[in-house]
């Protein structure tokens, strides 16, 4: 008995003119490169701030934020095993010049940190300035926590000068804590997307 072994040539297919084979090769080849990309994009950290805005309460300038924290299934496991996380928030405030840089007046550092309790199976998110800490069941939940800062005192109202703009900005940053934890485990492998800044998000306020 043999065995008939067919031999397919896409660009030589009788159907084909040379162009539209080439053609079905591009085709082909963007493709594949679809679905290549895809999977790498969909688990991609981020780190986004999406809004922020300031109100006038009584003596002060108070800013309320939303960022997105996003991070991959590496990073997760990496907390789960041990890494802590710190992620911190910049506040300022600068009153514009038309030739010098702007006059910055003031500039506030939120901090926070995010760990992995085995025991307790929680995520734990602790800021040690304000003397806090709260547990989740799930990563997200505990993102969703740090991403979201309501009210935070930055300015006196008599330091902005009435009736002239002022630039208000807001930019997150997000790095592993520096431990012998990351020295001893992840030390050169740095492609988890663990080291992430966000674009700075500003707006003008007139008093």
């Amino acid at each position: 008995m043999r065995c008939l072994r067919s031999r397919f040539r896409f660009a030589d297919s009788p159907g084909l003119s040379r162009h539209d084979a080439a053609t079905t090769r591009q085709r082909r080849g963007l493709a594949l490169l679809c679905l290549i990309c895809l999977p790498l994009a969909a688990q991609a950290s981020e780190l986004d701030v999406r809004l922020a805005y300031a109100r006038a309460d009584g003596d002060s300038w108070l800013v309320t934020t939303r960022v997105d924290i996003e991070l991959d299934d590496e990073a997760e496991r990496l907390l789960r095993a041990g890494l802590r996380l710190r992620v911190e928030v910049e506040f300022a405030v600068a009153r514009p010049r038309p030739v010098l840089p702007d006059s910055q007046l003031t500039l506030v550092v939120r901090t926070v940190y995010l760990e992995f309790d085995r025991e307790a199976e929680r995520f734990i998110v602790s800021s040690p300035s304000a003397d806090a800490r709260a547990e989740f069941a799930t990563m997200f939940s505990a993102l969703r926590k740090i991403g979201y800062v309501a009210d935070q005192p930055l300015v006196g109202q008599d330091e902005l000068q009435p009736g002239e703009p002022h630039i208000f900005s807001v930019q997150a940053r997000l790095f592993p804590d520096e431990s012998g934890w990351w020295s001893r485990n992840v030390t050169g492998r740095l492609g988890f997307g663990l080291f992430l800044r966000s674009q700075t998000y500003t707006w003008s306020v007139t008093p």
